[in-house]
């Protein structure tokens, strides 16, 4: 028996020895509802026709993830693309990625992108929920929702405050081993007489050394510093009306190469880099006594700015993103269903410098986006529900610095779901979503020299105004079944979905080397018709303080061009886990263990031909004591790949950490 097994074994039987030991006339646990934010509507979970993956704040605190990506690690069909750093993290849903994969917080969209820049700046510390819509959902949030929505929901302080409270407040340090990290973060929060106002404040600082892998080398240039704040204020002065305001603010530093989902090169040249991002969120929500109101109006200003300095070459870089924006929405229960309609526009602005020759030059780019859409819910037949949906979408796009490079564009997104209740047990249900993703910026302008083999020979870059958007058309089939009382008084949920989600004009960086005729440049074009197949499975079963989870993804991509397979597809994954409550549920133990299949199903232009299969092994426990004089204290530890197996996920260039034995002790009050 391995190493692996052995510890695998040891840890189950400890959990079932804890399990009998549970009071056996504990009643069934009867858990909240889940309320879905990325899908625009207000409908639980278990309701959803789109697959969803939710993660909760009890969930983050227990793992005590590095980043928002890092939230999803155990998501059927979700990976992390972007490497080891956590800056630099990406999700890859179903094998798409980047742009194709719309990032979303509180309601509003993160629209900043720029060459191999991280994206997902907010801090886990700030974060009550993440949802994952899985698959194109253009329908309802327009352009580059081809892959899915992450959509993150930031903590307020009704979500901290109890019901009798007025006051509150917390502060927590943390520890990880595999980076020495130290984390430390503190929040105080109130209502004011008469409840109708509310008010958080929130403040992080995370700083780490280099990431220890899994054969005990150090990968270098890992160490970064990160802080940040968050204020939100909200007034409710009725039960129909709340306005909040929020501010958010982070700031991070690191010495890293250009590119930090790779090592350093002489093509990835070492920079100082300093990214501050912020943000500022009005939100306004109506909700009379009155079936055909429930409204929500969002007002939004976005700011990225990243400061890079090349130590080599003593050049300075900066780059900045702006984005204004506004959405609204209404959801109206009607005689014959309900009917969420709604509209967004946004302005898009980019620019920035470099120094020295022989560097791209960011183009001066502006963008304006609107849309308005509508999907309608219509129960029929008592067990059927019909949900068809339509989005409309015009953007233009320029560069100022370029003549002639405006262009315009018109889009529909049309959406149609079907579902059936058969049994009180079982629900079936069928989707067909349209999708697309606007070319960036980025890739229609950009200009400049991108490398250089030589003093003499170097490769440009060559704008293309005329690239067309990439569009997705996905089929969808899913079955859900949910029982009680199977043995005792327990629970079993089990989840089947299957996809096919047909890509085509797929944007790709293109380099051209025709040295007969002079010509050595690169350029962006639509090249490529892709389609993506796969399917999840889901079982979870719970009984008194037991909770017993399994999960498989599988995604197969092919280039219907060259009948190729595709690049940045995940390897198949299987995921067991098991948690425990113990002590009057004082102490929560868990384990998760997740098996990555070989992937050797690579385009013939990549670098490695196959990636090996790997097993990872991850711990958690939580305390929260419920004596007097000891309520208030939180105490979570956790251990990531507890073998300290060293592998290299499929399709990134870097090897991810060794074992991490994380520790965090909260006191609120």
């Amino acid at each position: 028996m391995n190493k692996l097994s052995k510890v695998s074994l040891a840890v189950c039987g400890v959990l079932a020895a804890a399990t009998s030991a549970q009071a056996a006339e504990e009643a069934l646990k009867t858990l909240d509802p889940v309320i879905v934010t990325a899908t625009r509507d207000k409908k639980p979970l278990e309701k959803q026709q789109r697959q969803v993956a939710v993660v909760k704040r009890e969930e983050i605190d227990a793992r005590q993830v590095d980043s928002v990506v890092e939230t999803l690690k155990y998501e059927s069909n979700i990976e992390n693309i972007g490497g080891s750093r956590p800056g630099a993290q990406d999700p890859v849903i179903r094998g798409l990625s980047g742009d194709r994969v719309l990032q979303v917080i509180d309601g509003v969209r993160q629209n900043t992108r720029s060459g191999h820049r991280g994206t997902y700046f907010v801090d886990p510390e700030l974060v009550e929920q993440v949802d994952v819509v899985k698959g194109p959902s253009s329908s309802l949030w327009g352009s580059g929702a081809l892959g899915g929505v992450v959509s993150t929901r930031t903590r307020s302080a009704n979500d901290l405050l109890a019901a009798d409270q007025d006051l509150g407040g917390y502060v927590k340090q943390g520890y990880h081993t595999a980076d020495d990290k130290s984390l430390t973060s503190g929040a105080v929060y109130g209502r004011t007489d008469g409840k109708q106002g509310d008010w958080l404040l929130n403040a992080y600082y995370n700083d780490g050394n280099d990431i220890r892998l899994g054969n005990g080398e150090d990968l270098q240039h890992s160490a970064a510093r990160q802080q940040g704040v968050m204020g939100k204020f909200g007034w409710t002065p009725d039960d129909a009306q709340r306005l909040e305001l929020s501010l958010r603010h982070s700031e991070a530093n690191q010495s890293a190469p250009s590119n930090p989902t790779a090592n350093v090169s002489s093509s990835v040249p070492l920079v100082d880099q300093q990214t501050k991002d912020f943000n500022t969120t009005l939100d306004y929500q109506f909700t009379p006594d009155n079936p055909l109101i429930d409204s929500r109006v969002t007002a939004y200003y976005n700011k990225t700015n990243f400061d890079e300095y090349r130590i080599a070459k003593q050049q300075q870089d900066e780059v900045n993103f702006q984005t204004i924006g506004l959405n609204a929405n209404n959801r109206a229960e009607l005689a014959l269903g309900n009917l969420l309609a709604g509209a967004d526009i946004y302005f898009d602005k980019t620019y920035g410098s470099r120094e020295g020759s022989n560097r791209p030059v960011p183009s001066d780019g502006r963008s304006r986006v609107w849309g308005t859409f509508a999907q309608y819910e219509l129960p029929f037949l008592n067990d059927w529900t019909l949900t068809p949906g339509i989005r409309f979408d015009q953007f233009h796009t320029e560069d100022q610095q370029q003549a002639g490079s405006a262009r315009t564009h018109e889009h529909w997104s049309p959406s149609v779901g079907l579902s059936w209740s058969t049994t009180r047990w079982l629900t079936l249900a069928a989707r067909y979503d349209e999708a697309f993703r606007a070319p960036t910026s980025e890739e229609l302008y950009t200009s400049g020299t991108h490398f250089c083999m030589g003093p003499t020979m170097c490769n440009t870059f060559q704008p293309n105004p005329d690239l067309k958007p990439e569009t997705a058309k996905n089929k969808e089939l899913s079955a859900r079944l949910a029982f009680e009382n199977v043995i005792t008084a327990d629970r079993l949920g089990l989840n089947a979905t299957w996809f096919d989600n047909d890509i085509d004009d797929f944007i790709e960086q293109q380099v051209v080397n025709d040295f007969r005729n002079m010509i050595f440049e690169t350029t962006y074009n639509n090249v490529a018709k892709a389609q993506l197949r796969g399917y999840e499975l889901g079982a979870e079963y719970g009984w008194q303080s037991l909770t017993l989870n399994l999960g498989y993804g599988q995604t197969r991509g092919t280039n219907k061009t060259t009948g190729e397979a595709l690049s940045s597809i995940p390897a198949d994954k299987w995921v067991f886990g098991v948690n425990q409550g113990l002590l009057a549920d004082q102490v929560t133990v868990g384990a998760r263990i997740a098996h990555y299949g070989r992937q050797d199903r690579v385009p013939s232009s990549n670098d490695v031909t196959s990636y090996d299969g790997y097993t990872l092994v991850d711990l958690a426990m939580r305390w929260q004591p419920k004596q007097n004089g000891w309520d208030n204290w939180r105490v979570n530890l956790a251990v990531d790949n507890l073998t300290d197996r060293y592998y290299l996920p499929a399709f990134n260039q870097l090897y991810s950490p060794g074992r991490n034995g994380k520790l965090s002790v909260a006191y609120q009050f």
